[in-house]
């Protein structure tokens, strides 16, 4: 058919060039050539016409003396087959799919059959067999409604191997005891008998489960198991950990284990998927179990506290490498997270100190004034110095240049920060922060000092400057901000304070850190007052001692008033966990507070957040505070039932 409509196409073209010359050169022998023209046309077209349907009867005369053998093969052949209309109405049905379904619609047997999506394959359990369910259009002129040619290839045996071959797949899993370092360095400890207790519930571990081990590097393990193993594992919660807390070492230490296991698909992957997973779980503090699976983790345990005994080494070796980078380099930019505390405020200005003391240009950026540092923003503002250090991200992103150093402080996520670009645009990356990693925590930095067992960042900035140069005079408003970042984020020195936190106090006060001033900067107006006093009466207080309560919609500063009102809530007999709610510009804020039985950095990052077993806080984007408030709940009560806590 194709040669003839080719022949079609080419005559009309000559018959309009054949015409428009003969026109061209007289009008009567023009029109003579159009009418000539027109009636070959017309002979053409029914000749192509008349070709066609002799095409079409012979082909429907073949199917005719040929229908009875393909019907008698579909029909006994033992793929199950069917036709079904456009409501997945069953007009026909072979012996094989007639032994599956008896019915005659489809929607009885497969109610999540979408009729508009039948072209596509689609995946059935029946009767303990799999199958691949693949459609094909039945289109035919003297028909009306649409028809569709199913039939089903049986896959039970092909799944059957491909779940035993998903289910074999070996996993690579870390063992570390992470505070190894502290139960060797006791004397009182029994080092022999706790470190052989260790590896004896590891090899039983192994043993159960069908896996092995190797013990390498002081109390690290390398374990191989089972896909289907690991999932029991998880199951457990990792049950290794809880095993050996209760080991006895003579003193009041417990031991501690972080546990990784990568999930891929190749044995080197998955040991690399491991490595990167432990990487973070002793970032976040030790004492869990993280799970990495391609972009995912997933968290176990993290119910214990980490005293602050880091080691004064890394921060005196972290000082004297950003000493070097600071030489080296052009302009200092220091960056906190959005909304700055004075923790985060505290912090900037300590790291300004030290830039300034070997002669750069150091920078804050903020991303505007807020009241939790409106008094240090007015006391800097009377000092002149706001004008001549503080910048918005626009003037920072027109002065960044390719040698200048970003410091970033107080958090270790992009997404937190106050202008994420400039991250992108420096070569020269420095990040200090107190949190436990986060699983997208920023892994580009020249220099990163990340220290989960500190009690703020100001506490880390307060020691950095001590070794950054012996000649570094921190002024006395620099010493009250990193004082009041220190008070902010211990609640008083109330919560996570280590012996390390009142050295860092007592070389601040040494310095001139004004007491008074400090006081000054957690002063409260009486309105905040009242809606702080109201935030914390409207509270709900769960069986499990978990209190949620949420800030008014018209509540100014909600983010200020959530805070203080979680800290006032733990203030209540009975409660355990506090969390508040606030509305914050086009942002929902949580405030999440804990005394330690209850991880509230778990609830909340299962929500974004993140922070400390005993703080943290989460931030929700196009969210109302009722459905923030639903979304809460139903990540506590997630946590409570995966810790088996009485809701």
């Amino acid at each position: 058919m194709k040669q003839y409509r080719g022949l079609l196409i080419y005559t009309f073209l000559a018959i309009i060039i054949l015409c428009g010359a003969f026109l061209y050169f007289n009008s009567t022998w023009g029109l003579f050539a159009c009418g000539l023209g027109l009636v070959t046309l017309a002979v053409l077209f029914v000749s192509l016409l008349s070709i066609s349907n002799k095409q079409q009867r012979t082909m429907d005369t073949v199917f005719r003396e040929n229908d009875t053998a393909a019907g008698q093969i579909i029909n006994f052949v033992s793929i199950p087959a069917l036709v079904l209309d456009e409501r997945a109405k069953i007009v026909w049905r072979n012996e094989a799919f007639r032994k599956i379904y008896e019915g005659n619609n489809l929607l009885e047997l497969l109610p999540q059959y979408k009729s508009n999506k039948s072209l596509k394959a689609q995946q059935t359990v029946i009767a303990g067999n799999s199958y691949q369910i693949m459609n094909m259009p039945l289109v035919r002129n003297d028909i009306s409604r649409k028809l569709t040619f199913q039939y089903w290839l049986d896959r039970t045996e092909a799944a059957h191997y491909q779940r035993l071959y998903t289910e074999q797949m070996p996993y690579v899993a870390l063992i570390y005891v992470d505070n190894y370092e502290e139960l060797t360095s006791d004397i009182q400890v029994q080092r022999t008998t706790v470190l052989a207790e260790v590896e004896r519930l590891v090899s039983e571990l192994c043993k159960r489960q069908g896996g092995l081990y190797r013990r390498y590097d002081n109390m690290r393990f390398l374990c191989i198991f089972e896909a289907k193993q690991v999932d029991l594992i998880e199951k457990e919660r990792f049950a290794l950990m809880e095993q050996v807390r209760k080991i006895d070492t003579g003193t009041g230490t417990q031991v501690s284990l972080s546990i990784a296991v990568g999930v891929a698909p190749r044995l080197s992957e998955s040991e690399q998927d491991a490595r990167s997973a432990m990487e973070l779980a002793l970032g976040r503090g030790g004492d869990q179990a993280v799970v990495k699976e391609g972009s995912e983790y997933r968290f176990y345990g993290g119910k214990n506290q980490k005293d602050a005994n880091q080691s004064r080494v890394k921060t005196r070796l972290f000082a004297k490498a950003l000493h070097q980078l600071f030489e080296n380099t052009g302009d200092v930019f220091i960056m906190g997270h959005k909304h700055s505390d004075m923790d985060c405020m505290g912090a900037a200005l300590g790291i300004m100190t030290c830039a300034n003391h070997i002669g750069s240009h150091a920078y804050i950026v903020l991303d505007g004034p807020n009241p939790t540092i409106e008094d240090a923003l007015v006391h800097m503002e009377k000092d002149g110095m706001a004008s001549r250090c503080l910048l918005s991200p626009e003037q920072a992103m027109s002065l960044l240049k390719p040698n200048s150093v970003l410091v970033v402080v107080d958090t270790q996520r992009a997404s937190t920060t106050v202008c994420s670009e400039l991250i992108d645009k420096v070569n020269h990356l420095v990040l200090i922060d107190h949190h436990r990693r986060s699983a997208d925590y920023i892994d580009s930095a020249t220099l990163h000092y990340l220290e989960s067992r500190a009690s703020s960042t100001s506490e880390m900035v307060t020691e950095v400057m001590q070794y950054f140069d012996d000649g570094v005079r921190p002024t006395a408003f620099t010493c009250s901000a990193l004082l009041a970042g220190i008070t902010v984020d211990t609640k008083q020195f109330a919560f996570n304070v280590g012996s390390r936190t009142f050295d860092a106090a007592g070389y601040l006060r040494r310095n001139g850190a004004d007491l008074g001033l400090v006081k000054l900067m957690f002063q409260n107006d009486l309105r905040s007052y009242i809606y702080c006093a109201q935030t914390v009466e409207r509270a709900i207080i769960r069986k499990s001692g978990i209190a949620v309560s949420w800030c008014d919609k018209d509540t100014p500063n909600s983010k200020l008033i959530a805070a203080q009102a979680s800290d006032e809530l733990l203030g209540i007999r009975g409660v355990k966990a506090a969390f508040v709610i606030g509305e914050d510009g086009e942002s929902v804020s949580i405030s999440g507070r804990s005394y330690g039985s209850i991880n509230v950095q778990l609830i909340l990052e299962k929500l974004g957040g993140g922070g400390h077993l005993t703080m943290a806080g989460a931030q929700l984007k196009d969210v109302s505070v009722l459905e923030a408030r639903d979304q809460l709940l139903a990540s506590i009560e997630q946590y409570e039932s995966i810790n088996g806590i009485t809701s």
